[in-house]
């Protein structure tokens, strides 16, 4: 059976929808469902039940599913050993980052990598999936934690430092906020509670108990724009911050820095153009 086939079954499997496996693998919609149709032609058997949430296996496709997974790590390692005899300096890096990260922290260095290796183009994914290094869905990845696999070779990257801001006219309006009294009659704006995991988070809410909730998102630039536009103070990076001006706030604790981790696959981390990729950046971030 051709692996490329079994790839798009995969890619079902795993997302539950045609659009997903498409986003994945980089092709349209139509195609991957075209590459369903043609292999269930071919084996003469339905691999999925088609419902109102999406795509299941059914028992042929669950049957399917270990010996496509053994074929995939087979052909991801084969993959993997090419790239790591890859000797050139030319060739695509495909990186994937938290979206703050990529245009605050990577962005700003781009320019400068491009000029020392021109032969070299970089696709960066800026998303908060965990894009896996292990199926090569990027060659790079940066977290802000340790990776808990193996085969990924890792380095601490840089530590961004964090404050609490705020928009000069939101100062203006409503004065320094009072920590002894939990900053009541301010309000924030806040990470959502699922990224909790988050230093920043908890400390803003242990220092200022008492004051109002006034936004809540994903968000990191939102919650840039929105301090900037005076709704609220804000745990921000430096960086952000700064450079929209926002004013910071004297705090009786420092906000809890962040660790940014790079990640590489084993098999591929003396790649040269990867390793180029890593050390600018490791560099350039680092200062």
């Amino acid at each position: 059976m051709d692996w490329d086939d079994l790839r798009y079954f995969l890619a079902i499997a795993r997302h539950g929808t045609l659009s997903g496996a498409a986003r994945q693998l980089g092709v349209s919609q139509p195609t991957v469902g075209r590459r369903l149709e043609a292999l269930e032609a071919r084996l003469g058997t339905r691999l999925f039940q088609r419902t109102p949430t999406g795509y299941v296996p059914t028992e042929a496709g669950t049957g399917l599913v270990a010996g496509a997974e053994r074929m995939e790590t087979e052909a991801l390692a084969a993959e993997r050993a090419a790239t790591g005899l890859d000797v050139g300096l030319e060739g695509a890096v495909r990186a994937t980052s938290p979206e703050w990260v990529g245009q605050w922290l990577l962005g700003p260095h781009l320019a400068r990598f491009h000029d020392v290796h021109p032969g070299i183009t970089v696709e960066l994914v800026t998303d908060a999936r965990l894009y896996s290094l292990t199926r090569r869905e990027a060659d790079v990845a940066f977290r802000f934690h340790r990776f808990d696999q193996n085969e990924i070779a890792q380095r601490r990257v840089a530590m961004v430092g964090f404050g609490l801001y705020a928009a000069p006219a939101y100062l203006a309006r409503h004065g320094t906020p009072d920590f002894t009294r939990g900053a009541a009659g301010h309000s924030l704006i806040l990470m959502n509670e699922s990224f909790g995991g988050l230093g920043d988070l908890p400390w803003l809410l242990a220092l200022a108990h008492d004051a109002r909730h006034a936004l809540r998102t994903n968000s990191r630039d939102l919650q840039a724009v929105a301090c900037a536009g005076g709704a609220g103070l804000a745990a921000l990076p430096h960086v952000m911050a700064q450079a929209r001006g926002l004013v910071a706030v004297d705090t009786p604790s420092p906000a809890p820095p962040r660790e940014i981790w790079a990640g590489v696959h084993r098999d591929a981390q003396r790649t040269p153009r990867i390793r180029a990729f890593l050390d600018h950046m490791a560099q350039a971030m680092g200062r």
